[in-house]
């Protein structure tokens, strides 16, 4: 059986397989379907170059993980996964992938020449569960797994660089292809950064990084603002980005190839296609915020609020508390 698939040079796979490439050897590989939880977010992980994920499954599921060698050769899988595919990546053979569905939604009609992977060996535990991403419109599971752990990595990233950062989010429903910052704009004022020059630090760091390789827009906004409710993201968007001035592109940045809007040069070369867009008002960067939000909260005074909130159910209205905004 054969299986066609990428190896991306800029994932620990390509990294790994241009190694034995480079001997003119065949790449020795295994893939697991059905692993514990734990397992799928440390893969969906931009961990750096070298960096085992074994470690962060044990971590994040508190205790080590159980392997066993394959049946063909010294490779190691966890002892507990339900099904174990195992082979060789041919050096130097193609074959057609797709179409087929892909993170960012879109299904081309055409195919894409990838590596072969020839499979081997399969072996599983007694009636196996055989789990499947259906990947296509956000969100589905590329966008849950790889964007809440982008967003984990993001901040430390961040902050580790001196950047005024308080959190960053990865939207499930931009399919991974933007990620929102929030900006401590106290910290901010106190850096004296300007906008342009905020911009092109993150970029660095960001783009700069494999994290950021995944994901080509970032989104800048205030910390006033919940980065995680796409409701607010979009409001902040379209009230606070001057689109004349709060854009920056960053040509030269290295990116994922898959993104469906890039040209054929910027495919080729693994180049462009990134850039950072300020949602920041210009007073934000003195540290305030002029416009009061007007909302329940906001917009009434506490004791039209509080009996508001007292006789919600009387009024009609769900039992539920009013939106904290």
């Amino acid at each position: 059986m054969r299986i066609s698939g990428p190896a991306m040079a800029q994932q620990h796979l390509g990294m790994i397989h241009a190694m034995w490439c480079d001997q003119g050897l065949p790449t020795p590989w295994a893939m697991v379907l059905g692993a514990r939880p734990a397992a799928l977010a440390a893969a969906g992980m931009p961990l750096p170059a070298g960096v085992n994920e074994d470690g962060y499954v044990g971590a994040l599921a508190g205790s080590p993980v159980e392997v066993v060698r394959t049946e063909l050769r010294d490779v190691y899988v966890p002892a507990n996964a339900e099904i174990v595919l195992e082979g060789h990546i041919s050096p130097d053979e193609t074959a057609p992938e797709g179409p087929m569905g892909e993170y960012h939604g879109y299904a081309f009609a055409e195919s894409k020449p990838q590596p072969v992977f020839h499979v081997e060996a399969m072996t599983f535990r007694d009636d196996p569960i055989l789990p499947i991403c259906v990947a296509g419109l956000p969100p589905e599971e590329n966008h849950t797994i790889w964007g809440t752990m982008i967003s984990a990595v993001s901040p430390d990233l961040l902050r580790s660089s001196g950047l005024p950062v308080e959190m960053a989010w990865c939207s499930y429903e931009a399919a991974t292809c933007w990620i929102v910052v929030s900006v401590d704009i106290e910290r901010l004022a106190r850096s004296g950064m300007g906008e342009r020059e905020l911009a092109g630090a993150v970029a660095d760091v960001l783009f700069g990084s494999h994290t950021g390789w995944l994901v080509p827009k970032v989104l800048l906004v205030a910390d006033d603002i919940d980065i995680t409710d796409i409701d607010q993201v979009v409001w902040a968007m379209a009230t606070r980005h001057h689109p004349g001035t709060g854009a920056y592109s960053y040509p030269q940045a290295p990116g994922i190839p898959m993104v469906p809007y890039l040209t054929p040069e910027e495919v080729r070369t693994g180049r462009g296609g990134k850039s950072v867009v300020s949602c920041l008002l210009p007073e934000q960067f003195e540290g305030v915020t002029k416009g009061v939000t007007a909302s329940f909260r906001h917009s009434f005074p506490d004791h039209v609020r509080r009996r508001i909130e007292e006789n919600r159910t009387a009024y009609g209205f769900s039992a539920t508390a009013p939106p904290s905004r």
